[in-house]
This record gives structure tokens, sequence and C-alpha cells, in this order.
């Protein structure tokens, strides 16, 4: 159960935040991954509000951490729009098979 925008949309997510170019930023892209998998496999609204949570958490531990700019709105903003993107679309599969 994919979007049509599924692949774009993975792509976008990995490539929002900006991670160095060291083994610390290789390691920290790796676990973005693993989220933004999460994310665009998310099969429930449920699941994807969980995913989104770990994202988040995920970006503002980092932020924290001086690794992430805090003035990023640009990678804040694709995050949120790729969720919202994704939960209108299984939002339209409920309302199309009646769950």
């Amino acid at each position: 159960m994919n979007t049509p925008n599924a692949h774009a949309d993975f792509n976008t997510l990995i490539n929002a935040p900006k991670f160095s170019d060291d083994p610390v930023g290789h390691w920290q892209k790796k676990r973005w991954q693993l989220i933004a998998e999460d994310i665009i496999k998310s099969t429930s609204k449920e699941a994807l509000l969980e995913a989104r949570g770990r994202a988040e958490g995920y970006i503002h531990g980092l932020v924290d951490a001086g690794h992430l700019s805090t003035r990023d709105t640009e990678r804040d903003y694709l995050v949120l729009s790729i969720v919202q993107r994704r939960r209108e679309f299984l939002q339209r599969l409920l309302n199309e098979y009646g769950y």
C-alpha cells in the first residue's frame, strides 16, 4: 500500500536533514532512513503518527545535540508535508473501502 509518489517522498525524507560527512553523520543518516521507511510504509494512521513522533523526536535530539541546525525550516516543512500527504492518502483509502 504505497502512495503513487512514495519513492519520491522517501528520497525527499532521506535528504531533508543535512548530515555531516563523517562516521557519526553516516550513522545518523542510516537511523534516519529507518525512520523514513516507517513513515512511508505506514498502513494505518496510528502507525503513521507513531513514526512521525519518532521522526520529530530524532530531529529534535539531533538539533539539541548540535548536529543539525535549529534554523532549517525547509527540512521541518518537508518532513511534515510528507507525513500529511501520507495521512491524506491513508484517509482516502479508509473512505474508499468503507473503514
